[in-house]
């Protein structure tokens, strides 16, 4: 009973901070203006809490290279979107810490490595032999301490820890005018830069558990932008996954191999990138499979590689996408 009433009580305090959250996030605001949207997805979201550990330190590296045209369901000659190339290396330091079995908190530090190609001259849709036009291609680098996440993370709903609600914020710490310029404005759209200028609500949750030599998550995730800056405001997104680790040899192996499902749904962005073209050409529909490895160096480090495969897409408009998306890790825990 007392265990009931004291869950009682911080579930009580919890949704407090959640109807703050979400009150704040329902306040309207004014955009104006069009983005271009190119397919930029986010599949860092913070580790699972393990109750082995108390703290952990991690580093991901993830790259992606987006060097394929997709509209709709399809891919398309590249000729049509005048967005040429979006490569970027994602380098995630994470920490970790629960504080009981209760109560948890996670911080993200992203780097970006991006490197950016346009054609001037072009029109999404539209070639450029057909308007009569040569290309006019302009490229630019950027390399930028992105957007920091920090989230809470409440797990007392089961002694286990096996289900947790996580929330949270991304602040406006990454540069939005980053890489070379163009007369006199950056090369890079607003919705390429390392920043999008805006403060973002995170809320999530996500359930574990075990069945026969496997475990089991699902977990999802929801982004809001609180405001629009300088005309931009980012679509809503929405990242869900479920995973299978299985740990049939670990006897003969430190090797666990992974396997998931991954779906991320962003909304149309709302002015600031593109006034010309509008916001047509932003906001998708994805699904991943996702094989990977884990290996048990050792009863504090574990090491992760895997690999993004796109099995359905579909993109808003004229967009850049990448064949498929690397990513490996490792972390420390104690």
């Amino acid at each position: 009973m007392n265990r009931f009433k004291r869950l009682n009580l911080k579930m009580r305090r919890f949704l407090a901070v959640i109807v703050i959250i979400i009150a704040t996030g329902a306040i309207p605001q004014l955009v104006s203006a069009c983005a271009c949207g190119c397919n930029i997805f986010d599949l860092v979201v913070p580790g699972l809490p393990d109750t082995n550990a108390t703290t952990t330190f991690s580093l991901q590296y993830d790259y992606m290279n987006q060097n394929e045209t997709q509209h709709g369901t399809g891919l398309v000659s590249g000729d049509l979107n005048p967005d040429k190339q979006v490569e970027t290396s994602f380098i995630n330091l994470f920490f970790q810490h629960q504080f009981d079995r209760d109560w948890g908190f996670m911080a993200m530090l992203p780097v970006w490595d991006r490197n950016f190609a346009t054609d001037n001259n072009g029109v999404p849709g539209v070639t450029d032999a057909s308007q009569g036009v040569t290309p006019n291609i302009s490229t630019a680098t950027a390399w930028a301490v992105a957007d920091i996440r920090l989230m809470g993370e409440f797990t007392g709903f089961s002694d286990d820890m096996s289900l947790g609600i996580q929330f949270g914020l991304k602040l406006p710490t990454g540069p939005n005018n980053a890489g070379d310029y163009y007369n006199g404005s950056p090369i890079m759209d607003q919705d390429t830069q390392p920043g999008t200028g805006t403060t973002d609500t995170l809320l999530g949750a996500y359930k574990i558990g075990n069945l026969g030599t496997s475990s089991w998550f699902v977990r999802a995730q929801w982004q809001h932008a609180l405001y629009a800056y300088q005309g931009y405001r980012p679509g809503d997104s929405i990242d869900a996954a479920i995973g299978d680790q299985f740990h049939g040899i670990e006897n003969e192996t430190s090797l666990i191999p992974t396997l998931e499902v991954h779906y991320q749904y962003r909304d149309y962005d709302q002015g600031g990138a593109d006034a010309q073209f509008g916001n047509a050409d932003s906001g998708y529909s994805n699904f991943y499979l996702t094989p990977g490895l884990q290996d048990r160096i050792n009863s504090n480090v574990l090491a992760n590689a895997s690999i993004y495969i796109p099995i359905y897409r579909n993109e808003n408009g004229y967009q850049q996408v990448a064949p498929y998306l690397l990513s490996f890790g490792v972390a420390y825990q104690y």
